[in-house]
């Protein structure tokens, strides 16, 4: 057992009480790039997973911050996610779902 003297305990004990506020600042889980790669696969998502979005606030997004991504491409990949989707096991299936809904709910577009 390593005995430190008053002081060493009294600084780690300051450093863990100062360590506490500097955590809660962390930044967000999600950015604006993550927000913009989710929107389709949140669109592609809700009968999979049981949540609905607000699809119309999605595709402002898309309009306002990609606006050379076509309504053509917008399709493409959410056919593309309508194949690969169903085919994901179980556990693939709750991992995608619990990320997708917490991205969704961060960018405001649950319902």
């Amino acid at each position: 057992m390593i005995i430190r003297p008053p002081s060493a305990r009294l600084a780690l004990w300051v450093a863990a009480l100062s360590a506490a506020p500097a955590a809660a600042e962390r930044p967000p889980r999600y950015g604006d790039e993550d927000i913009l790669n989710g929107t389709t696969i949140a669109i592609a998502s809700q009968d999979l997973c049981g949540f609905r979005v607000d699809e119309k606030a999605i595709r402002a997004l898309i309009a306002a911050k990609l606006p050379d991504l076509s309504p053509d491409l917008i399709a493409l990949q959410l056919r593309g996610y309508a194949r690969v989707l169903p085919h994901l096991d179980e556990k693939q299936r709750k991992r995608h779902c619990a990320e997708t809904r917490a991205l969704a709910k961060a960018a405001g577009w649950l319902r």
